[in-house]
């Protein structure tokens, strides 16, 4: 009879310690919908001042990926999107739609672009009624927002996972400015889910690269590079594939933009290194953790007034003339950005710092880290190096592309970097260009946040 009670208790706390880890567990949805180009659209393509025909066809089709995981009720919404941009106001426009038809907080939505330069641009007049971009445009935001609220709030298809990561080695990368000797971050990481029979769901590969392989000449609607490469992953493993652009500010494709033919080149020497990789299992253990913060960056003044904005536009005109690369019309454009800060000085809305949004979200002990604007890549590296032993996956262009963020290294070799430093600002309507104490104060949030999240 003892026998009998000690065996029954066994069984008790087992199915207690059972049930109650069931509670505990993370599951996952994903979800993926087509945001592509119809065949008699004809729409301007973002990221080339230089471009100025509008596109002709379609070379890969465009998504917006989902994925969300929960631990019981609460939940984390991760939204990667085949588009160049999404501003920061339309980002928090379109995250409010989806908080609000899904229930899921604010802070738990995440929109990332992987920063291809042959999508359609969703702002500006070509996007407004009458333009080129209106129709893709209203279509985007109804596919991408039904995607996230029906992946959040379907109950029923979320499932328990297993997760792997991977790390390999690319040479499609390099440094834009400094050809020969600049600083490149060449590893690519993978993360896969899978489910319960190690069957891939979804794989997510994180790279710091611009997409524009693609050069100005192409007008040729297209994912560039991550879609050749997601395409041949897909075939390969199973699942889906979709990319997490990493701090890719100043990492082009090794060659620079070309034409499509360079894209697939560049797809497929990416696949060929990934298809070689060995994969880690990812200890189950439950860990769940969604931390978000905000960085004010420094301006190189400390306090932004009318006097300043004059002075410093005048400065900006004598010393860049009307000669710039970037913009036949400087001198209208520094006219144009010095009265539209005075008139924000005048209605209160100008901050003394840029406020940078970021978080983290900790998955089994595997951190996602997310960023706005488009930071160097000495910040992924460093942050990876901040926590060793972690698989840190690093994401720029999330809620918004609003800025690029130097390094410490770039202010100080400055030539091949006028853009970033002294000329930014006026094009992202910032009041003031960033302060050379910048890279530190970013790279400590940055710190904070992963922290935070462990």
């Amino acid at each position: 009879m003892m026998k009998f009670f000690r065996y029954a208790f066994v069984a008790a706390v087992l199915l207690g310690i059972l049930t109650g880890c069931r509670g505990d567990a993370l599951t996952m949805n994903y979800n993926a919908a087509d945001i592509s180009t119809t065949p008699d659209e004809h729409t301007m393509l973002a990221g080339f001042a230089a471009r100025n025909d509008l596109s002709t066809g379609l070379h890969l089709p465009l998504y917006t990926h989902c994925l969300v995981v929960g631990k019981g009720a609460d939940k984390v919404c991760i939204i990667s999107n085949d588009l160049m941009e999404i501003s920061p106001e339309l980002s928090l426009e379109w995250r409010k739609e989806i908080s609000e038809q899904s229930g899921l907080p604010l802070d738990r939505i995440f929109m990332h672009c992987i920063h291809t330069h042959s999508a359609p641009r969703n702002g500006g007049w070509r996007a407004e009624p009458g333009g080129s971009n209106y129709s893709h445009k209203e279509r985007l935001h109804k596919v991408l927002v039904a995607n996230a609220v029906k992946t959040i709030t379907d109950d029923a298809s979320f499932r328990p996972f297993k997760m792997e990561v991977g790390k390999a080695q690319t040479s499609i990368n390099g440094n834009r400015c400094e050809k020969e000797t600049g600083p490149v971050d060449r590893d690519v990481y993978v993360v896969r889910f899978l489910d319960t029979k190690g069957a891939p769901i979804v794989s997510i590969v994180n790279l710091a690269c611009h997409p524009v392989c693609m050069g100005h000449k192409s007008l040729l609607v297209s994912s560039d590079y991550p879609g050749v490469c997601g395409k041949i992953l897909r075939e390969a493993w199973g699942g889906d594939v979709f990319q997490l652009t990493g701090a890719a500010g100043n990492m082009d494709p090794a060659e620079g933009p070309k034409m499509v033919e360079y894209a697939e080149e560049c797809g497929r020497s990416l696949a060929d290194s990934l298809l070689k990789v060995q994969f880690e299992k990812v200890r189950p253990t439950g860990e769940f953790k969604v931390v978000n913060d905000t960085v004010g960056l420094p301006f190189r003044i400390a306090r932004i007034t009318p006097e300043a904005v004059e002075a410093h536009a005048a400065e900006l005109v004598e010393k860049w003339g009307g000669e710039l690369s970037v913009n036949w019309s400087w001198k209208e454009d520094v006219e144009g950005w010095k009265n539209l800060i005075l008139s924000r000085l005048a209605e209160g809305k100008v901050h003394n710092t840029l406020d940078f949004t970021m978080g983290a979200v900790n998955i089994n002990g595997i951190i996602f880290f997310f960023t706005q604007g488009e930071p160097f890549c000495e910040y992924q590296m460093g942050a990876r190096s901040h926590f060793p032993g972690k698989t840190v996956i690093f994401a720029g262009y999330t809620n918004g592309q609003n800025s690029y963020l130097p390094s410490a290294h770039a202010y100080e070799y400055r030539k091949g970097y006028e853009y970033e430093i002294d000329q930014m600002h006026i094009y992202i309507k910032a009041p003031y260009p960033l302060s050379d104490t910048m890279p530190e104060a970013f790279a400590e949030a940055i710190d904070k946040t992963i922290q935070q999240a462990l």
